[in-house]
């Protein structure tokens, strides 16, 4: 049965346990072939994704180590993080780096990291489509600055967070969220805030 947009939106779960099984190449590609129709102004289209899978994990592996290596001062914490991430990229199939490119003017910046986050959110929302889960890191070596150099981009590009795919271990229940009643405010002909809804 074909899901509603409004079934994959509240479907979706963050995945943080993923199968071995790999993920054909033209399968990712057709989810950011869709994703990109996402919002942006004046169709800038200003991310940048770096895919990493199979062997190419090893670089991803090493430029996160030497990031570890260079903005960790304690030692033991550096070979335990080093161990971990190296496992974690290892065990998952598909690793995106999206970035956002530089703009001129703040109101560009702006604009394209908000077109990014949705962009980001189509790629979670067609992968779920699919039966594929999506964890969107922001871990802190994606604000090193040579990290972002060794990945390739340009300098005032922003890596706006690793997306990390594959088929789902375990899908966690929902979590109960606020209604949107406790941050919505509603001016109607009244000058004053509406405290009461139907």
């Amino acid at each position: 049965m074909i899901e509603t947009i409004q079934q994959t939106i509240v479907s979706r779960r963050t995945i943080r346990k993923f199968l071995p099984d790999d993920i054909p190449l033209h399968t990712i590609v057709e989810i950011l072939e869709d994703a990109k129709w996402a919002p942006n102004h004046k169709l800038r289209e200003p991310w940048e994704v770096l895919l990493y899978k199979g062997d190419g994990k090893v670089r991803l592996i090493e430029h996160i180590q030497e990031s570890i290596a260079r903005t960790e001062f304690n030692e033991e914490k550096v070979e335990k993080k080093k161990e971990k991430i190296n496992q974690f990229i290892r065990d998952i199939p598909i690793h995106l780096v999206v970035a956002v490119k530089a703009a001129g003017t703040e109101k560009e910046r702006h604009e394209d990291f908000a077109a990014t986050c949705a962009f980001i959110q189509n790629i979670q929302l067609l992968s779920w489509a699919k039966g594929l889960g999506v964890v969107w890191k922001t871990n802190g070596f994606i604000f090193d600055p040579s990290f972002r150099d060794e990945m390739g981009l340009d300098p005032g590009d922003v890596i706006v967070g690793m997306l990390h795919i594959g088929k789902p271990a375990f899908i966690p229940n929902p979590k109960e969220r606020k209604s949107i009643k406790n941050k919505l405010t509603i001016y109607d002909t009244q000058p004053k805030k509406q405290p009461s809804f139907f």
